[in-house]
């Protein structure tokens, strides 16, 4: 523990929200219904979190608007099944002015420290220097954004670039793009270079459950509920691929590993269209790179002017003591984060 500190401002009644992204307006709203007493901070300088400033401008939620909206206050009618970044962004500002949650909320409002002192308390301090002592902290800052880049071997000519820093398809067009990763970032941008550039390629380290995003005419995640139970989730998802997709040797990959849903599925339906069609070009992990061709474990050798690395996030609280953190390098996880998030009567 550390002592308490000198002269801080006396807010040791209320919790504090980091973040105004999805979870962190949720929060708010909850916070204020109950009428527990709470400030909001936010290091950007608005309101969304990674619908504001992350997302790339093509983007749509792999999730339907039915499980994704707050159930007492709806997604608008006129929403389609997917909502679009724009969309989505609009839709949390409704939200915030809707329960009036805009007037709470401090942006560019960076937090440095969050630590633990007597009387079970917790000690905020800001990056201009202020501090604050609170009843309890909820960490809503989110963890896209914190880029894990794979160790390469050898050195590449061209540009390599995170899935984070890709906005627009611009920056595919007319190039030769190598995609690293299977998830939804890596498989939307994929499929970009597919429609714009002159060669896509996308690389996984081992093969992926490609799950449609809807079936009949119906979002997936709608027709997957949580009360079945998870045997019958499988059987109902492999059942949707096979009648969707058909086997994955078709496309050129291996079948996946593991069983569906033990890892975070892949909800696309235009990577195995656009494999079809010629327009990506499925490949095994990365070996090394060499000027300007990559070479992959499979012995082969292409030649590319753009590295996009889908390859996800560390899970990083920088703001929190390094005894609340097991690091190792860069990678993060948090050890204590049930006990951060506890809010006390």
């Amino acid at each position: 523990m550390q002592p308490k500190p000198s002269n801080p401002t006396d807010t040791r009644n209320k919790q504090l929200i980091i973040g105004a992204g999805f979870v962190g307006l949720g929060i708010a709203q909850a916070l204020k219904d109950a009428k527990i007493p709470y400030d909001h901070v936010d290091a950007s300088d608005d309101i969304g979190g990674n619908w504001y400033h992350g997302v790339y401008e093509t983007a749509h939620i792999i999730s339907s608007k039915k499980v994704t909206q707050f159930t007492h206050f709806p997604m608008p009618s006129d929403y389609p099944d997917f909502p679009s970044a724009q969309q989505l962004l609009a839709y949390l500002n409704s939200f915030a002015d809707h329960f009036q949650l805009r007037p709470n909320i401090e942006l560019k409002r960076r937090v440095n420290l969050v630590s633990p002192i007597d009387d079970n308390l917790w000690n905020v301090t800001f990056a201009n220097g202020e501090q604050r002592v609170y009843k309890g902290v909820v960490l809503c800052n989110g963890h896209h954004w914190c880029k894990r880049f794979p160790e390469f071997k050898g050195t590449f000519d061209g540009q390599i670039i995170h899935s984070k820093d890709y906005k627009t398809p611009d920056v595919l067009r007319g190039k030769r793009v190598l995609v690293i990763g299977g998830g939804n970032s890596g498989c939307d941008i994929a499929a970009e270079a597919g429609r714009v550039a002159e060669k896509s390629v996308l690389s996984l380290r081992e093969s992926v459950w490609f799950v449609p995003k809807s079936f009949a005419g119906v979002p997936v995640v709608d027709l997957i509920r949580g009360w079945m139970p998870q045997w019958f989730q499988r059987g109902l998802a492999y059942l949707m691929i096979r009648l969707t997709f058909g086997k994955h040797e078709r496309y050129g990959l291996p079948t996946p590993n593991y069983r569906i849903f033990d890892k975070h599925p892949t909800l696309n339906n235009e990577v195995p269209y656009y494999i079809k069609h010629g327009r990506i070009s499925p490949k095994p992990e990365v070996s090394k790179l060499d000027g300007q061709f990559v070479e992959f474990v499979d012995g082969s050798r292409e030649e590319f002017d753009l590295i996009v690395c889908a390859t996800g996030y560390h899970l990083a609280y920088p703001f929190l003591p390094q005894d609340c953190n097991e690091c190792e390098g860069q990678q993060c996880s948090v050890t204590a984060v049930a006990s951060w998030m506890i809010i006390r009567d």
